[in-house]
């Protein structure tokens, strides 16, 4: 009407497309629904990854559905910068231009999800949080993130998107050995509850602004009752969900793969396996009291129980790649050793055993075993396993007891000897371990004078025995705390058998005596005629080939846990002192405390403190987090700060009153349309001013701003060129504040931090963005 001009189309469907107040609730509860697997995994480092890509899948939700009405484009823009965002944070290396994924990238992103599966198929509870690891639980928590997102919110079908959370908790609930604390179960529920309350409130809200209120603003909000009964279903279905696992025990461990679920009293008829793949960097913080063999035995010192053989240390981690592929024909094994050597027939009789075939718990060397109707199965290096699970066995070896002169320097070499099967080795740490063994071992030293240094070395006072590691690299960040596992425990000093037999056998090696890793069980706790073995008397030891006696096993291990040494092992008391003194004297090697973590390579207790503290440490191991946090709060404020120069501009840009009062009006019709409240389309002023009035449900003071901001406006259309029009923006303002301090508390924030004017701002700044090339080009053909 009047001039014609026609009233700015307010934005507010736009906002309420945008749902960040539900996005964040989304978030949260992706985020607080993983949190359960800080008790299947031993460090929280996958933290900080999975926060980044939770708070990038519902940034850009709510940027793209503030702009289209599509509901498949938010979830394609949410798949494509979850993606992009992985592939920055864990395929650094492997990104074109360093910062395009490409083939390459999903390359070494499968790479580490392989690696994540054998460390969840290899280890039991707490699994180490290695590079993998982290890499598959950013990927399972964006898709959770994702799913929720996309159902919860661009669907608006909150209740469907419990189901994915419901499916992420269960995956920690099944595999936990004791039940979850509640608070795991109500943080994300609650999450849930909020965003499942607030679309359906959101609801009746806007069933009830077609109720007027009473004259002076008060009366009744026509959504207390619903709103009420919600919160009182809610609340009694949270406290029955907490009140009744405490009165119904926990349910046996559902194993999500092998290895991963394994705990006492675990789904799978108690069945117990040795882990084949042995990680020097994976702490041993919890261990199983569970039996695992019982057996009786003919002799008073038992020797352990071998279970397997390992040949292969890379990157920290010991393996095999010989299958068990010979029948054992009889049962029956050649002694290696020679037949002059001293020796005594042992027989074991196992009368319970839990271990699971393939592998069986064997004495060394082998002579002999009784094994039923199951078939025994022999190596290409002599590890033995079996074709079914047997409940009782019996086995008989020969304890040998060597005199020095048995162990030979010369003579014949191992099988598998010139593949490099037992000489191998890991190039890593090799300058620290060389120095170590130059400064223990004599030049011209026979190997078992050698294999006896080496012992006594580790054995002594100078070494800590810990199931606690010193952490040594940020799987997220990659800083290197030390260079490779190995050289950390020669530098800390700490570790356990993994670590003191790696050590050992790796010196052998560089000294070219054949040396291997055999993994199995201490003899295990004698009581009442009989022994028991637990899971947690799992061992690991060396064994070195002597021509003369075949495999010899050593002990490196300090004797408070594998107890004594054998006793050809030993340095004899008569070697004298300078023996002694050699095999136990300081080395150049410095000396740090179980406590101290090492974080260069030389391993200085001064520098890991230096680097352990300090307001600049701190920004350098959270750059991460303050970068995303200062990204966060600069885009939340684009819209805002864009809104504000908008209606600054257009009131400066203003040529006189009557442009200055459209400017107002414009700028107060786009901010109740934030807040959903919107005039018809093509209304006059006073039929947009009457229908903001009721919709607002604008009394006293607001009402009257209201009707004189509308007579100004309309004065200001119909007054002749260059009257004086009164100033409406204290009184828009007023009409502001009234309409919004109704609202709930989302639409508050919604139209604070989305506002319409400020997309309208950027749209200008894109448009004129590109208009500038073409008006550049005619301004240059005009001159």
């Amino acid at each position: 009407m009047g001039d014609g001009r026609r009233l700015p189309q307010p934005r507010g469907c736009a906002m309420n497309r945008a749902r960040p107040i539900e996005s964040l609730l989304a978030a949260l509860a992706s985020f607080c629904v993983a949190l359960p697997l800080l008790t299947l995994f031993d460090a929280n480092t996958w933290m900080r990854p999975s926060v980044v890509v939770i708070a990038t899948i519902a940034l850009v939700g709510v940027a793209v559905r503030s702009v289209t009405t599509s509901a498949w484009s938010p979830i394609l823009g949410q798949v494509l910068a979850g993606f992009l965002m992985v592939s920055w944070l864990h395929g650094q290396g492997h990104l074109y231009y360093g910062f395009l994924p490409g083939i390459d990238t999903v390359r070494s992103l499968g790479i580490l999800l392989g690696e994540a599966q054998q460390t969840v198929l290899t280890f039991s509870v707490p699994v180490p949080t290695d590079r993998g690891i982290v890499v598959a639980i950013t990927i399972l928590i964006g898709f959770t993130a994702l799913v929720v997102d996309a159902v919860g919110v661009t669907l608006r079908a909150p209740a469907l998107a419990g189901l994915g959370l419901l499916t992420a908790y269960l995956i920690s609930a099944t595999n936990s050995g004791d039940g979850l604390s509640w608070r795991y179960f109500v943080l994300p529920v609650a999450c849930w509850l909020a965003l499942l309350a607030m679309q359906g409130i959101g609801s009746v809200r806007r069933w009830g602004t077609a109720v007027p209120r009473s004259p002076d603003g008060e009366g009744p909000d026509p959504v207390l009752g619903v709103a009420g009964t919600a919160r009182l279903l809610g609340v009694s279905a949270l406290a029955l969900a907490i009140v009744l696992p405490m009165v119904v025990p926990h349910l046996p461990t559902t194993f999500l793969a092998d290895g991963l679920g394994r705990a006492d009293g675990s789904r799978g008829g108690g069945a117990v396996s040795l882990n084949t793949t042995v990680d020097l960097r994976r702490s041993l913080e919890s261990q199983s009291q569970a039996p695992v063999v019982t057996y009786s035995t003919t002799t008073s010192t038992p020797d352990p129980l071998r279970v397997g053989i390992l040949t292969e240390y890379r990157r920290g981690e010991w393996s095999t790649r010989f299958e068990a592929n010979r029948v054992l024909t009889g049962n029956t094994e050649r002694l290696l050793a020679s037949p002059d050597i001293t020796s005594t027939d042992v027989t074991i009789e196992v009368q319970e055993n839990r271990l699971q075939a393939p592998q069986i718990a064997l004495p060394s060397p082998l002579k002999s075993a009784d094994l039923g109707d199951a078939t025994l199965l022999r190596n290409f290096v002599g590890g033995y396993e079996i074709d079914t699970t047997l409940d009782e066995y019996s086995a008989t070896y020969a304890q040998l007891a060597p005199v020095d002169a048995d162990f030979a320097r010369d003579g014949a070499r191992p099988q598998g000897w010139q593949e490099g099967v037992y000489s191998d080795i890991d190039g890593e740490g090799v300058e620290r371990l060389t120095e170590l063994v130059d400064s223990v071992v004599p030049e011209n030293s026979t190997p078992l004078e050698t294999a006896r240094l080496l012992q006594a070395h580790f054995r002594s006072s100078q070494y800590t025995y810990s199931l606690q590691l010193p952490t040594p690299t940020d799987p997220v960040s990659g800083r290197a705390m030390m260079s490779d596992p190995l050289s950390n425990f020669l530098v800390s000093r700490t570790g356990y058998c993994v670590q003191f037999a790696t050590a050992f056998i790796m010196a052998a090696r560089l000294k070219g005596i054949p040396a291997r890793m055999a993994i199995g069980f201490l003899p295990g706790t004698f009581s009442t005629g009989s022994y028991t073995v637990r899971a947690n008397d799992a061992h690991a030891w060396p064994e070195l080939w002597f021509s003369d006696l075949g495999w010899t096993r050593f002990e490196p291990t300090p004797g408070g846990r594998a107890g004594a040494a054998p006793t050809y092992s030993l340095i004899p008391a008569a070697a004298g002192p300078s023996a002694s003194a050699s095999a136990t004297a300081p080395t150049a090697t410095p000396t740090v405390s179980a406590s101290q973590r090492p974080d260069s390579d030389a391993g200085a207790a001064a520098d890991a403190a230096a680097s352990s503290g300090g307001p600049l440490t701190w920004l350098s191991d959270n750059a991460l987090a303050i970068v995303v946090a200062l990204a966060t709060v600069m885009a939340l404020l684009l819209l805002p700060v864009a809104a504000w120069a908008r209606r600054r501009r257009l009131r400066l840009e203003a040529r006189d009153d009557a442009e200055r009062v459209e400017a107002d009006w414009a700028s107060l019709i786009s901010r109740l349309g934030d807040i959903g409240i919107a005039p018809p389309p093509g209304s006059t002023p006073r039929q947009a001013g009457t229908r903001l009035t009721h919709d607002a449900i604008l009394s006293g003071e607001p009402k009257e701003a209201m009707g004189r901001i509308v007579a100004t406006v309309e004065r200001a259309r119909y007054a002749p060129p260059r009257s004086d029009i009164p100033d409406v923006s204290a009184d828009a303002r007023t009409v502001w504040q009234a309409a919004l301090s109704a609202r709930q508390r989302s639409d508050q924030a919604r139209a604070y931090l989305f506002p319409a004017d400020g997309i309208r701002q950027w749209n200008d700044v894109k448009d004129a963005v590109a208009r500038w090339p073409r008006d550049a080009w005619r301004r240059l053909r005009r001159d």
